[in-house]
């Protein structure tokens, strides 16, 4: 067993997972409602509208940071059902992301 950083069952690394890419899905359809609406007025978009598009940046940088994750655990497959999680987090430059794939404080905030 490894004992480099903390360990989670694999069932719980899915289920984080699988709520990180729920949440960007929610992000995404929210996005796309902004735009949408900036299209059919067709005028500038509200200061407002602008810094909800700014999340384009966040999602792109989440994705990249669970892009990351996978990678590091797909080195760690073994025949066990146990992931350091420190270590696969290791290299995802989001913190709160980070935090969140760990289980840690304020996990549910983008």
């Amino acid at each position: 067993m490894m004992n480099t950083g903390h360990t989670k069952s694999l069932d719980a690394v899915y289920a984080n997972s699988a709520r990180e890419m729920r949440q960007l899905q929610d992000q995404i359809r929210k996005l796309e409602d902004s735009v949408l609406d900036i299209i059919e007025r067709q005028s500038r978009p509200t200061s407002d509208e602008i810094k909800k598009l700014q999340d384009f940046d966040l999602v792109w940088q989440t994705l990249g940071g669970l892009s990351t994750f996978f990678d590091k655990l797909r080195e760690q497959v073994t025949q066990e059902d146990q992931m350091d999680i420190d270590l696969a987090t290791d290299s995802v430059t989001l913190q709160k992301l980070r935090d969140r794939l760990r289980e840690r404080q304020e996990m549910f905030e983008m």
